[in-house]
């Protein structure tokens, strides 16, 4: 791995959530805590790029920075949901108007503690390697208590880490971690199994798992609870689909940032009884998906639920504009997409559906129920089959399908 490019990433990273929060109109006390901490995390990385272009990272130091890669992904995310202010009106709001700001100022807060504690080990890092001194750091930062980790307050958690991973080892990569769930689980997690939890924790594709991120998944349980939790989802086959339910039925729902690219299909699904929902940005996505997942987990059948995404799209905060001030490329959308369902134990159909982009979408081969096409005559007849209850098409399947 190119050191240069990680911290490079990084950065770009770093700077895309200071520029968001520099452009709210309101700078909440947990805001302002994000940008100080991640504004530090910026100029410590910069430095950092300047002083070692050539330098071999060690590969204690690498996954620090992968861990904060994975930390900073998911507080882009959920700073995309924060502000919802003059959805009124947008004909997304009727579904997006569970986003409670309070719900989701919890998750930045946990963010921010993330954030320092990862810092606070970048930085230890960065002091037994005798970084500090070149890095020339403001003083608030080199102030900071190099020693004072986080605990890790789930106990179980801590000895599995201890004993399977490594008591100094803070971000594992991915062999390292499937083989612990091996060692931990045995026959319990088979070798599909322990892929598909490993995808549920690795949701951005950073290539590995942190020790904080496993504690928030397993949360108070213990972890052999937590594997239980999963596995029932894992393996549990949908209910018949509620009474209640059947005008929300079947669905159809679509992420892209270009909506408009895509009305004569839509209102052709909808006129062939499809209830449609669009979203323009993976975030809202997610949060409508977790808020919904009762719903969706009883009716997660291909006769049901379908999903529809592009390849790569201009993520936004905004779910009204595609492209506005606060947007940014993510070239990885449709894998994101695709990693989130398989990760969260979900079997809905997922078609990314793209132009030119098509020749990036290998990646769909990686993954049940999925796959990739620049043929509209494709899409339709994956919406037909839906408007028909069937399960049993599989002309979608597979990479850079055409229309025979």
């Amino acid at each position: 791995m190119d050191p240069l490019s990680t911290v490079s990433s990084l950065c770009s990273l770093a700077l895309a959530i200071i520029t968001w929060i520099d452009q709210m109109k309101e700078q909440k006390e947990t805001l302002s805590a994000i940008a100080r901490t991640v504004s530090t995390i910026h100029f410590m990385l910069s430095s950092f790029r300047k002083n070692t272009a050539n330098l071999e990272l060690e590969p204690s130091l690498l996954n620090a920075f992968m861990g904060l890669g994975d930390i900073l992904s998911r507080t882009r995310e959920h700073l995309a949901i924060y502000d919802k202010n003059g959805w009124g009106g947008s004909k997304f709001n009727s579904y997006l108007d569970f986003l409670l700001p309070s719900r989701v100022t919890q998750q930045l807060i946990r963010d921010e503690q993330q954030l320092s504690h990862q810092l606070t080990i970048i930085l230890f890092f960065f002091s037994t390697s005798s970084f500090i001194r070149e890095l020339h750091l403001p003083a608030a930062v080199a102030k900071v208590d190099l020693v004072s980790f986080r605990p890790i307050w789930n106990e179980d958690v801590r000895v599995f880490w201890c004993d399977f991973v490594g008591a100094k080892v803070l971000f594992a990569q991915s062999d390292r971690f499937l083989e612990a769930l091996r060692y931990r689980f045995g026959n319990q997690l088979n070798d599909a199994a322990r892929q598909r939890f490993f995808l549920r924790l690795d949701e951005f594709k950073i290539g590995g798992v942190a020790i904080s991120t496993l504690e928030c998944f397993v949360g108070d349980d213990s972890l052999e609870q937590a594997v239980k939790k999963f596995q029932a989802l894992d393996t549990k086959r949908p209910l018949a689909w509620p009474l209640n339910n059947e005008k929300r039925l079947p669905l159809l729902i679509w992420v892209d940032d270009r909506p408009e690219n895509n009305s004569a299909i839509v209102q052709f699904a909808r006129q062939a009884g499809v209830c449609v929902l669009e979203f323009l940005s993976t975030a809202f996505l997610k949060a409508w998906m977790e808020e919904n997942q009762d719903f969706l987990r009883s009716n997660d059948r291909a006769d049901s639920v379908r999903f529809i995404s592009d390849t790569a799209r201009f993520e936004t905060d905004d779910q009204r504009v595609a492209q506005n001030n606060n947007s940014y490329l993510n070239i990885a959308a449709g894998e994101n997409i695709a990693r989130y369902l398989r990760g969260y134990s979900y079997r809905a159909p997922l078609l990314i559906f793209c132009g030119t982009g098509i020749i990036y979408t290998g990646y769909v081969k990686s993954y049940d129920a999925t796959g990739s096409t620049c043929s509209p005559p494709i899409v339709y007849q994956y919406i037909t089959a839906l408007s028909q209850r069937r399960r049993d098409d599989k002309n979608w399947h597979g990479y850079n399908v055409v229309a025979k």
